[in-house]
């Protein structure tokens, strides 16, 4: 057994539907046939080393759960001691699917836990979760557990990535999960924690990936978060975040992924990020850059993903874009590019994805995007593209993915 074999069995063994083990059968009888088993088998005939070994070479949960937990009981314990499962609620929680989640004989196998949106509702259903000890990834997004539930889970100090978007936890809340040392992946999106809330996150200097978009954060909060020097991937997008803040954004040099979407940021927002060499994926969307601002994007050479959709850039904007030669994945939808713009895009050779939707492009463009014989996605819905167009369109067989045509429909005046 390679160790590698022996790592996916302890770390992706996954079970979706939690309940396949948190059920009254499974609870009461899975130990109960285990010790029968004993009766047929006095003496272990091999080590537990050797019945995890047989265990990895299998690749369904499930069937280890629901079969091999029955050979014997020391297959039993093994499972149960080693194993590392991720788990999903879908159902609503009650007081008689929280008493058998306790008695789980699986409840520190549990690495891994999401909880779908709007199962949560109150602080007493949080309390089992704290009762699974080897849990490092928690997912409780759109749970509206509020400010006392974050308190509550702040204590669970073995996490490692936490997701609680949209729970309604505010810069008090906020603070709660700044003593969270442990934690390197957090998303906090759409909390209403403000620039109060960013200086308390801002305190957590162990955390590589943060997700903190639409929170009412301004330029002040963006001064603090600017100051986590350990951060490789940065998504701060949906805020109220100008100029001047991105300029204190620019000086995180570790960056490698920032998604800025839907800020009110300008072409001059757009000169202090192209400072930012080390930058390889930038989602720069839904912001009023124009042709200026892509000239300077156009002058991060490293990147390899650009999202640059409705930016308000023409021709000339794509033009520039152009000459990005190491793009491989380009979301240019929502903006002025006519055919002459397609044309210019055609010359990027590398991009393997392309979203261009909704721009101005005829049967002349869609040629041009044709013969992107590199092309395995693309979405070119929704602009001026007639039957010649979708026939110039059709010749691409190397494609995997395509999204739209929208024939004859003129969306983009």
């Amino acid at each position: 057994m390679s160790k590698r074999k022996r790592q996916d069995f302890e770390n992706h063994h996954r079970l979706i539907n939690s309940e396949e083990i948190f059920t009254n059968n499974f609870n009461n009888n899975m130990e109960e046939k285990a010790k029968k088993s004993v009766k047929f088998q006095q003496e272990e005939i091999f080590s537990d080393d050797v019945c995890f070994e047989i265990i990895s070479m299998i690749d369904d949960s499930w069937f280890i759960l629901n079969n091999c937990c029955l050979i014997s009981k020391q297959f039993f314990n093994v499972i149960k001691e080693r194993s590392k499962l991720v788990i999903q609620f879908n159902k609503k929680f009650t007081e008689k699917r929280v008493e058998l989640c306790m008695k789980s004989q699986f409840m520190n196998s549990i690495v891994n836990l999401k909880v779908s949106r709007w199962l949560l509702d109150s602080v007493d259903q949080l309390k089992f979760i704290s009762e699974m000890k080897q849990l490092t990834s928690l997912d409780i997004y759109s749970n509206r557990i509020g400010v006392e539930g974050v308190k509550y889970i702040s204590e669970m100090k073995q996490l490692t990535s936490l997701n609680i978007s949209e729970i309604e936890i505010s810069d008090e809340g906020a603070k709660y999960i700044s003593e969270m040392k442990q934690l390197t992946s957090l998303y906090i999106h759409n909390n209403e924690i403000g620039d109060e809330g960013s200086k308390h996150i801002s305190e957590m200097k162990q955390l590589t990936s943060l997700n903190i978009g639409c929170n009412e954060i301004s330029d002040e909060g963006a001064k603090h978060i600017s100051e986590m020097n350990q951060l490789i991937s940065l998504s701060i997008g949906y805020n109220r975040i100008g100029d001047e803040g991105f300029k204190y954004i620019s000086e995180m040099k570790q960056l490698t992924s920032l998604d800025i979407t839907d800020d009110e940021i300008g072409d001059e927002g757009a000169k202090y990020i192209s400072e930012m060499k080390q930058l390889t994926s930038l989602n720069i969307g839904f912001n009023e850059i124009g042709d200026e601002g892509a000239k300077y994007i156009s002058e991060l050479k490293q990147l390899t993903s650009l999202d640059i959709s409705e930016t308000e850039i023409s021709d000339e904007g794509a033009k520039y874009i152009s000459e990005m030669k190491q793009l491989i994945w380009l979301t240019i939808g929502y903006n002025e590019i006519s055919d002459k713009g397609a044309k210019y895009i055609s010359e990027l050779k590398q991009l393997t994805s392309l979203d261009i939707t909704d721009n101005k492009i005829g049967n002349e463009g869609a040629k041009y995007i044709s013969e992107m014989n590199q092309l395995i996605s693309l979405n070119i819905g929704y602009n001026r593209i007639g039957d010649e167009g979708a026939k110039y369109i059709s010749e691409m067989k190397q494609l995997t993915s395509l999204r739209q045509i929208s024939l004859g429909f003129y969306c983009n005046n």
